[in-house]
């Protein structure tokens, strides 16, 4: 059922350059935004935005050299599911962009029973015209 290359449970490879674990109970956009990058160790001019989000994790270039993951607890936005399939579609081709790079890989982990809100959510989004 996984389409959207993100892995569904807890763990994580010890062998990871950078280990990032937002924190619980994010409710909405501003929150997420600001502990994604907090945990990233974002660059200062990271404008705290969608497009800004994109752009920076896209790149990670200031990390080690590595893999990177980024560990979810538990699902972030839960009752903005607008805010989470924009989030859930940018970690997508963030974690694409990546995955044939043999120097650095996005691994994005979220808990095992998230997977069918998160795989439903990209499928809509890549039906619409």
């Amino acid at each position: 059922m996984n389409t959207c290359n993100f892995t569904f449970g807890t763990e994580t490879t010890s062998t990871a350059a950078h280990i990032a674990t937002l924190r619980t109970g994010i409710a909405n956009k501003s929150e997420l935004l600001r502990s994604v990058a907090f945990s990233l160790g974002f660059p200062s001019y990271f404008g705290g935005n969608w497009d800004a989000l994109d752009e920076c994790i896209r790149d990670l270039s200031w990390l080690p050299e590595g893999d990177v993951v980024l560990k979810h607890p538990d699902l972030p936005l839960a009752h903005d599911l607008s805010s989470l399939s924009t989030y859930s579609f940018i970690l997508k081709g963030a974690v694409e962009k990546f995955s044939g790079n043999e120097r650095r890989r996005l691994l994005v982990v979220l808990p095992p029973e998230t997977e069918g809100v998160i795989t439903s959510l990209l499928q809509n989004l890549t039906r619409q015209p």
